[in-house]
């Protein structure tokens, strides 16, 4: 039985997700399913709280939507709604970002090597029970 490649990109919409984004765009193209991983930082949920208040809405009124639209972007930039999935996740842990993304059933996870870099995140890549891809960080 040939079991579908299933890739997991761990994102920081404001930082460095480009190089995971292209990764999952790739492996979609290859006919792979992609599970998009947003890491909301506190300057995410400033970012949503300025939203919320330029627009006259509350917090979770503004996250909804912020995230809604956050899917939706990352969905079209991959190019398949139907073989990409976005979640979110607010815990900043290496060790609760692994264990949400093994729940997906994913062949391979792909982050950002400022991520992986992290000490607090060194063991949970190195002892992932499937090959964790670090995209480069961005030329400067």
């Amino acid at each position: 039985m040939n079991t579908q490649e299933h890739i997991v990109a761990v994102v920081e919409p404001s930082l460095d997700g480009e190089a995971t984004i292209e990764i999952a765009r790739k492996a979609v193209d290859g006919g792979a399913r992609a599970t998009v991983v947003v890491l909301v930082s506190r300057g995410t949920m400033s970012d949503i709280e300025n939203f919320a208040e330029s627009e006259s809405l509350t917090v979770p009124d503004a996250s909804e939507i912020y995230f809604d639209r956050l899917a939706e972007t990352y969905s079209n930039r991959i190019g398949s709604r139907e073989r990409v999935d976005v979640v979110t996740e607010s815990a900043y842990s290496g060790r609760s970002v692994f264990e949400k993304a093994s729940r997906v059933g994913p062949t391979t996870i792909a982050m950002p090597q400022r991520l992986a870099n992290r000490r607090a995140w060194r063991s949970s890549v190195a002892s992932a029970d499937v090959p964790v891809l670090i995209a480069p960080a961005p030329a400067a």
